[in-house]
C-alpha cells in the first residue's frame, strides 16, 4: 500500500509521460473538408414576365444571372452566399409555383461532386432547394478556410459548419417528391449534415482543449466528433453515394474518426490514470492506437497535413502506452481487460444544425457561435 501511495503522488511529475498541458496543442490543426459549390446554366426564360410580380422581375433576374459563373469555387465564398440570399430572397416573393406547370421555364443545375451531370425541372422548389445547397457549400467553405489558430478562429468555424449543416438538412426536406442529381438525394443530404456537424464538434474539441478543460469532458466532446464523421463515413460506402464521391473524401472521413476515436481514448485514459485504474488505461491506449493504425492502412488520398497529424498522435500515445506499461508491470500488476469487453465512452454533442430561417438570415454571418 505504501508503494502505490507514493507512486500515485509521482505520478503528476515529469516522471510519467502525459504532459501538464493539453497534448495536441502542439500538433498542427488537421485540415477540414469543404463542399463545392453546384454550378448552374442561365435561367434565359425569365424574360417571360407574366410568371413573377412586376415590382421584383428586373431584380430577379439579374440576381438569377449572378449565379452563372463558368466556375462558382474561384469567386470568394462570402461573395458568393450574399448574392445567393439576395437571390434566393427575390424568389421567395414570386408566387409560390408557377413553374411545376409551364414547359418554356427550366433551371439547370450540375451535381457539385460529378458537374458532367445534371437536373433540369421548372419547379420553384427544386431552383430554392439548390440555392439553398450553394449556401451551405458557400458556408462550408467560409468555415474551411479559417485560421482556427487565431484568435476566436476556432468558434468563427464552429459557427459557419453549423449553418452549412442546417443548409444540407433544408435541403433534404425541400427536397422530398422532388427529382434531382444525387448530391441533392436524401442520403446526400443527410450524410453533407452529419459531416459539417462532425467538423463543427471537432471545433469545439479543439476549443476545450485550448481553454484546459477536464480530460473526461474533452473525451466526451472528442467521442461524439467521431460518431459523426462514423455516420457520414457510413453512408459514403452504400449506394446512392458509393462511388459518387472522390475517394479523397473517403479517406479523409474515415482518418477522422479514427483521429477522433484515439483522440477520445487518450484522454479518457488521463481520467483513467488519475483514478489509479492501469488496467483500463492500457486497454484505451492500445485500443485509440489500432484505430488509427487501421486506418492509415487503408486511407488513401487524404491531405498531407492530416496524415501528419494523425501519425503525430499516434507516436504521443505510443509513448505513453510503453510508460504506463512498464509502470504496471513494476508496480501495479494489474490486469488488463480485451478490446471487446470495454463499455463505449460516453459523448456529448455540443452543436446543433442551424434552422432554415437562420441559414438564410443574410445579417446573421456567424450567429450559430458555440458558446
Amino acid at each position: 500500500m505504501y508503494c502505490l501511495k507514493t507512486w500515485g503522488k509521482l505520478r503528476k511529475s515529469a516522471l510519467f509521460g502525459y504532459p501538464s498541458s493539453s497534448p495536441s496543442m502542439s500538433r498542427p490543426l488537421p485540415p477540414m473538408l469543404s463542399v463545392p459549390e453546384k454550378k448552374t446554366a442561365a435561367a434565359e426564360l425569365f424574360r417571360d414576365r407574366h410568371f413573377f410580380n412586376s415590382p421584383v422581375f428586373t431584380d430577379l433576374r439579374d440576381a438569377r444571372a449572378s449565379l452563372s459563373a463558368p466556375n462558382p469555387q474561384t469567386q470568394p465564398p462570402s461573395s458568393s452566399r450574399a448574392l445567393l440570399l439576395r437571390y434566393h430572397r427575390l424568389l421567395s416573393s414570386a408566387r409560390d409555383d408557377p413553374c411545376a406547370f409551364d414547359d418554356n421555364l427550366a433551371f439547370t443545375w450540375h451535381d457539385a461532386f460529378r458537374p458532367n451531370l445534371k437536373h433540369t425541372s421548372a419547379s420553384l422548389r427544386f431552383e430554392k432547394a439548390a440555392v439553398v445547397f450553394n449556401v451551405g457549400a458557400a458556408s462550408s467553405r467560409i468555415a474551411a478556410a479559417v485560421d482556427r489558430a487565431a484568435e476566436g478562429g476556432v468558434k468563427e468555424a464552429c459557427g459557419e459548419f453549423q449553418r452549412a449543416a442546417g443548409a444540407f438538412r433544408a435541403v433534404g426536406q425541400m427536397m422530398e417528391g422532388e427529382e434531382g442529381t444525387v448530391d441533392m438525394s436524401p442520403e446526400a443530404a443527410a450524410m453533407l449534415e452529419r459531416l459539417m456537424l462532425a467538423q463543427a464538434q471537432e471545433c469545439c474539441f479543439e476549443r476545450a482543449l485550448a481553454a484546459g478543460t477536464s480530460p473526461a469532458a474533452c473525451s466526451k466532446v472528442a467521442r461524439q466528433a467521431a460518431l459523426y464523421y462514423e455516420e457520414a463515413y457510413g453512408a459514403l460506402v452504400i449506394p446512392p453515394l458509393q462511388n459518387h464521391i472522390e475517394r479523397s473524401w473517403l479517406s479523409h472521413i474515415q482518418l477522422k474518426a479514427a483521429q477522433l476515436n484515439a483522440e477520445a481514448c487518450y484522454r479518457y485514459a488521463i481520467e483513467l490514470h488519475e483514478k489509479m485504474e492501469i488496467g483500463e488505461e492500457i486497454a484505451r491506449l492500445q485500443f485509440g492506437i489500432n484505430a488509427v493504425v487501421d486506418a492509415k492502412r487503408t486511407a488513401r488520398g487524404a491531405p498531407a497535413s492530416l496524415y501528419d497529424s494523425v501519425s503525430r498522435l499516434e507516436q504521443e500515445m505510443n509513448q505513453n502506452l510503453e510508460k504506463v506499461v512498464n509502470e504496471n508491470n513494476r508496480i501495479y500488476l494489474m490486469r488488463v481487460p480485451a478490446a471487446k469487453l470495454l463499455s463505449p465512452l460516453p459523448s456529448a454533442s455540443l452543436v446543433r444544425s442551424a434552422s432554415k430561417s437562420e441559414v438564410l438570415d443574410a445579417k446573421t454571418e456567424t450567429g450559430l457561435q458555440s458558446s
